[in-house]
C-alpha cells in the first residue's frame, strides 16, 4: 500500500496514545488499514487488535481490505461497531451486565414504549407538554451525554416545574418497564457498558475485557459521545488508543458527539501525541481554498490547511435567486445540461441541510424527468411492513416482547388494544417463547372471537420451525404475511421488494437473534444497501448523511442566513461552530466543481443587508458567506426582476462592487 510521508509516519507510529488529525479527503481509511496492517507485521496478534467504527459497512471494508494486504489473519481482527462489540461483550458476561433473554429496542420500539408509558400520565392533550418524540429525544440525549435526566432536564431551563415531576415519573416508568420486559434500548447498550467498566466491584470483570487487547483503533474518533469517551478510557492502558478523526468534521453534536473528544485529544489523554493529514486526494485546490478559508473565519484553531493532491481547476461558483422556485429551476436545468454534455447523473450529488428544504427541486426533478435517490429519509427497517414482518420474527423468538407481540397481533381482524393486552399479559408470564406458542390457542380462546385465531397461532409455529434458519424463516414468513399486508398496503409490489434484501441479508447469519440484533443496531438503508452501482441516477442528500461520500459535481442549495448556520444556533457560539463545520462537510464533497446557491428576499433581505429576520450571530454575521474573499469564487445572479420603483444597480454596486 503506498503511502505519501505523514500517512506513513502515522501509520508506523511507534509511541504511545496517538491522534491522527486527518482531514477530509486525507486517507483516512487507508491510514487506520495501514496502520493494523503495520501491528501484524511487526508480530501482533490480530486477535488483540480491536477496531471500532460507526457502521458495519465501515467495519466490513476494513477487514475485507487488510485481508488483500496481509492475508486470512485480518479475519481475526476484532472489527465491529462500538454497540456490537459492547453488546458482544456483554453476552460473554451476562451475568456481570444483569442480562438475561433481552431484547433490542430500535427507536420506533422505543418512541411506542415511551408512548406507553406517557399515556399513563397524559390522559388528555395538555398543551405544551411534550410528545413521546421529544421525550425520547430527552432522554437519549441525558444517556448519550452522561447527564443524569433529572439533572438535564432542570439545566435546559424550558419546562416549569409540574411538567420536570412528569417528566420525571414517566422517565422512572419508561425505566421500569423496560426492565420488566427485559429491554435494552439503543443508548443503554453503551451505558450499561461504560459504568460496568468504571464499576470499583466490577474490576475483574472490567480486566478481563480490557486484557483481551493491545491496540484500540476508533474510526471516526469526532463523532464519539462522552459515553464512548468513557468506554475508550475504561480499555485504554496498557492498549494503545489509536484514534482516527477530524474536529473540523464533528456535525453530531444533536446526538450527543462531544467535540471535545478529538480537540482535546492530549489533554484528556496525558502524553498523547497528534499527527496530521492535510494532502487532499479528492478535491481540487479552488474548492479546498473555500474551505481553508470558511475554517479560517473560526475563532477555533483547526490547526490544518488542505492542499490538493490534485493540482489546481475551477473556482467554486455561487450562484444568487429571488426565489427558491427558480433556485430548483436553475439547478436542475444546469444538471440537465451537463448531463446532455457527457456526464452520468451518478455523478452528480446534491447537498441540502435538511430533508423539507428539497420540495421545489423534487417537483423540478420531477417534472423533467429526472430519476434520483433521496438519502437522509427513512431506514428500510423503520418502514411500516418491515416492521410487521420483524414483529412476527420478535414474536417468535421472545414471549416477553410487548411491543413485537402487540403489532403482531393487531395484524389480524377483530384484535385491537384491548385484546392485544389481555394475549400479552399471559403470554409474558410464561416461562419461554415455545410455551408461548404452545399455549396460544387456549389464549386466544379465551380472548374472545377470533376470526383468524388458527392462521395467527401457525405464523408463529413455522416461524419456530426454523428459528436457527434465518434465511428460510424469512421467505415463509414473508409468504405468510403476504395477502394480510397487501391489503394493508398501497404500492405493495415495490414494498415487497424491500424483502429480497431481508433475505439476502438473513444468509449471513446462524439464528433469528443474531439477524435482529444486527439489523437493530446498525439499520440498514434502502438507499445505500440495495442500489446498484450500474444504475445511472442523481443523488439528492442531507449534509448528514453525505459522510464518507464524494462526487465529481456538487451543488449546495440554501447556503445563506437562517440555513447556514441554522437560525436556531445564533445565541449559542458552540451551535455556530456546529453550523459552520456542516457547510465545511458539505463543500468538501465535491472533487471537480463545487456549485453554492442561495436565495435572496427583494427587501431586508440577509444577503443584501447582512440580517436574518433582525437575529445577528455573534461575532456580528447572519450568514457564513457574507465576507467570502471575491477571487476564491465566481458570483453571479439568476432571476432577479427589477422593480419598476427601484434600480438594484446601486445596491448591488455597494455590496458587491467586484462583480461591476
Amino acid at each position: 500500500m503506498k503511502l505519501n510521508p505523514d500517512q506513513t509516519k502515522a501509520a508506523h507510529h511507534d509511541g504511545g496514545h496517538l491522534l491522527v488529525l486527518a482531514g477530509a479527503g486525507t486517507g483516512k481509511t487507508r491510514t487506520i488499514i495501514a496502520r493494523a496492517a503495520h501491528l501484524i507485521s511487526q508480530g501482533v496478534d490480530p486477535k488483540r487488535i480491536l477496531a471500532l467504527t460507526f457502521t458495519r459497512r465501515a467495519a466490513s471494508e476494513l477487514v475485507g481490505r487488510l485481508k488483500s494486504q496481509v492475508g486470512p489473519s485480518a479475519d481475526n481482527i476484532r472489527a465491529g461497531t462500538f454497540h456490537g462489540f459492547c453488546l458482544n461483550m456483554m453476552r460473554h458476561f451476562p451475568k456481570a451486565f444483569g442480562l438475561d433473554q433481552l431484547t433490542i429496542l430500535d427507536r420506533d420500539d422505543q418512541l411506542e414504549l415511551v408512548g406507553m408509558v406517557r399515556s399513563g400520565f397524559v390522559q388528555k392533550p395538555e398543551k405544551g407538554f411534550p410528545k413521546r418524540e421529544r421525550i425520547t429525544e430527552l432522554m437519549s440525549y441525558s444517556r448519550n451525554t452522561n447527564i443524569g435526566f433529572e439533572e438535564y432536564i432542570k439545566k435546559l431551563g424550558e419546562f416549569q416545574e409540574a411538567e420536570m415531576a412528569k417528566l420525571k415519573s414517566i422517565h422512572r416508568a419508561y425505566e421500569a418497564r423496560k426492565r420488566l420486559r427485559n429491554y435494552v434500548d439503543y443508548d443503554d447498550i453503551l451505558y450499561l457498558f461504560a459504568r460496568t467498566l468504571h464499576m470499583p466491584s466490577m474490576q475483574d470483570v472490567s480486566r478481563m475485557i480490557a486484557g483481551q487487547f493491545d491496540h484500540i483503533l476508533v474510526d471516526e474518533m469526532q463523532d464519539t459521545n462522552p459515553i464512548q469517551w468513557l468506554i475508550l478510557d475504561g480499555l485504554r492502558d496498557p492498549a494503545k488508543l489509536y484514534c482516527v478523526g477530524d474536529d473540523a468534521q464533528s456535525i453530531y453534536a444533536f446526538r450527543g458527539a462531544d467535540f471535545e473528544n478529538v480537540h482535546s485529544f492530549t489533554t484528556r489523554v496525558k502524553g498523547g501525541t497528534v499527527l496530521p493529514l492535510i494532502t487532499n486526494y479528492r478535491s481540487t485546490q479552488p474548492i479546498l481554498d473555500l474551505a481553508n478559508w470558511l475554517l479560517a473565519q473560526s475563532p477555533l484553531n483547526y490547526e490544518k490547511r488542505l492542499e490538493s493532491a490534485r493540482g489546481t481547476g475551477m473556482k467554486p461558483k455561487l450562484v444568487e435567486f429571488d426565489s427558491p422556485a427558480k433556485e430548483a429551476a436553475w439547478v436542475v436545468q444546469d444538471i440537465i445540461e451537463k448531463h446532455e454534455g457527457g456526464m452520468k447523473l451518478k455523478e452528480i450529488m446534491i447537498l441540502v441541510r435538511a430533508a423539507w428544504m428539497t420540495r421545489d427541486l423534487e417537483a423540478a426533478l420531477i417534472e423533467n424527468n429526472i430519476e434520483y435517490e433521496f438519502i437522509g429519509g427513512t431506514k428500510l427497517m423503520q418502514t411500516a411492513h418491515v416492521k410487521d414482518l420483524l414483529a412476527l420474527l420478535r414474536s417468535g423468538i421472545s414471549q416477553r416482547d410487548e411491543l413485537g407481540w402487540s403489532r403482531y397481533l393487531r395484524l389480524f381482524n377483530r384484535v385491537g388494544d384491548v385484546t392485544a393486552n389481555s394475549v400479552i399479559d399471559q403470554v409474558s408470564a410464561l416461562k419461554s417463547a415455545e410455551q408461548a406458542i404452545e399455549m396460544l390457542p387456549d389464549i386466544l380462546g379465551s380472548a374472545g372471537k377470533i376470526p383468524d385465531a388458527e392462521q395467527l397461532v401457525q405464523g408463529l409455529v413455522d416461524l419456530q420451525k426454523n428459528r436457527n434458519s434465518p434465511e428460510k424463516a424469512i421467505k415463509n414468513a414473508v409468504a405468510f404475511l403476504n395477502p394480510i399486508q397487501k391489503k394493508r398496503y398501497d404500492n405493495w409490489q415495490k414494498r415487497y421488494r424491500d424483502y429480497e434484501l431481508l433475505i439476502t441479508l438473513a444468509k449471513r447469519h446462524k439464528s433469528l437473534e443474531a439477524f435482529l440484533e444486527t439489523y437493530t443496531l446498525d439499520p440498514v438503508s434502502a438507499t445505500f444497501d440495495s442500489r446498484s452501482d450500474d444504475k445511472d441516477i442523481l443523488t439528492l442528500i442531507t449534509v448528514h448523511s453525505a459522510k464518507g461520500t464524494e462526487c465529481k459535481v456538487g451543488y449546495v442549495m440554501k447556503v445563506q442566513a437562517g440555513v447556514y448556520p441554522h437560525s436556531r444556533s445564533l445565541e449559542d457560539l458552540a451551535a455556530i461552530e456546529e453550523e459552520r463545520r456542516i457547510l465545511y462537510v458539505a463543500m468538501t464533497r465535491a472533487k471537480d466543481e463545487l456549485i453554492l446557491t442561495r436565495v435572496a428576499e427583494r427587501f431586508g433581505s440577509p444577503i443584501f443587508f447582512g440580517a436574518s429576520s433582525g437575529r445577528v450571530a455573534p461575532g456580528g454575521t447572519s450568514d457564513f458567506m457574507t465576507e467570502y474573499p471575491p477571487e476564491l469564487v465566481d458570483y453571479e445572479m439568476q432571476g432577479f426582476q427589477p422593480s419598476p420603483f427601484e434600480d438594484l444597480g446601486p445596491i448591488i454596486a455597494r455590496f458587491r462592487p467586484e462583480d461591476n
